[in-house]
């Protein structure tokens, strides 16, 4: 399932090879699927929200691209002949075009006036990777609350973009147990948990680009190095102590017992 890292490389990518496109034709490949149908206009910037791929057009509307769990944006070079699973084509000037893949097809794609953007993502928290975000605004988020830290990190509107990977590896690196509450952690756990986010996620996006090679390769950071996800019984990278997966509110977490205390 794509996550930040992956969606971020994403938008790098289509900055790389589709930084001029002109979009001329909007084609939907599979029948019913949500996606505008009419859709054009050179693009005037890429972007991301959450997990959100975002183009900026010239005519004053952004495509919002929901990834889903298998969602899949690039550039091909040739319009005439997309991927197997693409369900939305944008054709674009001089032939190449940007296809999103979704084979189990849970993505979306809406287009919204870019200066509603605000609006459209009210409910999201704050972005990780955002130079203005600081340990405190991580904090505040979790005032009054006294739900297990994991789940805090898996609700969007409390932090936008983390995913299951990456709050699982981010309590790693912060020696912090996803089973502790909220309530009960202190000011310097905060701040470890803060810079522990963010250079999961920054090492996460450069890995995306050490594991693909051209713009069609799907990125997954997770291929490169992970500490405790899906590492169950595999010795501690730190302390050598087994990695343990339970089931938390329905997903699958992985911590090391030694390491993150509870």
């Amino acid at each position: 399932m794509p996550e930040l890292p992956e969606a971020e490389y994403m938008v790098r990518r289509l900055a790389q090879y589709a930084g001029d496109a002109v979009i001329i034709r909007t084609r939907i490949l599979r029948r019913g699927y949500p996606a505008p149908r009419r859709a054009a206009g050179r693009v005037a910037s890429y972007g991301r929200r959450a997990k959100n791929v975002l183009l900026h057009l010239d005519t004053g509307h952004t495509l919002r691209v929901q990834l889903g769990m298998t969602g899949h944006i690039y550039w091909i070079e040739n319009a005439k002949h997309p991927p197997q699973f693409t369900r939305v084509l944008f054709e674009l000037a001089g032939g190449s075009a940007i296809a999103f893949e979704d084979s189990r097809v849970f993505g979306s794609i809406e287009i919204h006036p870019t200066t509603r953007l605000d609006e459209v993502f009210a409910d999201y928290g704050p972005e990780p990777l955002d130079p203005a975000f600081h340990w405190q605004h991580l904090r505040g988020r979790a005032a009054r609350l006294s739900l297990p830290i994991k789940q805090f990190l898996l609700d969007q509107s409390r932090l936008a973009g983390l995913g299951n990977i990456w709050a699982a590896e981010s309590l790693f690196g912060a020696k912090i147990h996803p089973e502790q509450s909220v309530s009960g952690l202190s000011d310097d756990d905060w701040r470890r948990l803060h810079s522990a986010i963010r250079r999961a996620l920054t090492r996460a996006i450069a890995n995306t680009f050490k594991v693909t090679e051209h713009p069609e390769d799907f990125p997954g950071a997770d291929l490169v190095w992970l500490n405790v996800y899906g590492r169950e019984e595999k010795p501690c990278r730190r302390c050598r102590a087994p990695i343990v997966r339970t089931v938390q509110a329905g997903r699958a977490t992985y911590f090391c017992p030694r390491c993150q205390p509870l």
